[in-house]
């Protein structure tokens, strides 16, 4: 009887773990490469960028230090986009709703991806903001967890470096 037990018992945690559950993200992760919906319609292919210094930015709006980070993203943006910086800013958000008024308040101009644990699992994300930059070819060129005022320089000329490449 004991035996019968433990195998329903095992048997009901197994099936309890089975649940799906609905993604209100579209988002496919294949080795480093993902393509997550964009906020405002359409999706971004990261591979599509190639050619590209792509800065992928993983943060949330309830986190300060990639608060902090974003006027600077911002304006590394406007400045260097047309020498070929792409930041991609992958909100790590339960959800969405607050998003389109966050975007507004803090005037950002690059794209807000909506991102979710698997992409962040992929890039080793363990804490936020995460940066991590791509060179023209693909390749991760180097990767920044945290923000202060103190690296902004710093984070804008290994930036430059890559652009110069």
């Amino acid at each position: 009887m004991k035996y019968i037990i433990i195998l329903l018992a095992a048997f009901f945690l197994f099936v309890s773990g089975c649940g799906t559950q609905k993604s209100t993200t579209t988002t496919t992760v294949k080795g480093n490469d993902f393509t997550l919906e964009q906020l405002g319609g359409g999706s971004i292919t990261l591979s599509h960028l190639k050619g590209k210094v792509v800065l992928v930015d993983f943060w949330a709006t309830w986190c300060p230090p990639c608060r902090a980070a974003i006027p600077h993203l911002v304006k590394m943006y406007d400045t260097y986009k047309e020498q070929g910086l792409e930041i991609l800013g992958v909100s790590l958000d339960q959800t969405k709703d607050g998003l389109p008024a966050f975007v507004n308040e803090y005037k950002i101009t690059y794209p807000i991806l909506l991102g979710n644990q698997d992409v962040a699992k992929t890039y080793d994300v363990q804490g936020i903001p995460t940066l991590v930059a791509f060179d023209k070819k693909g390749k991760i060129a180097f990767r920044e967890v945290g923000f202060s005022e103190d690296n902004a320089t710093e984070l804008e000329q290994k930036v430059l470096g890559l652009l110069n490449q």
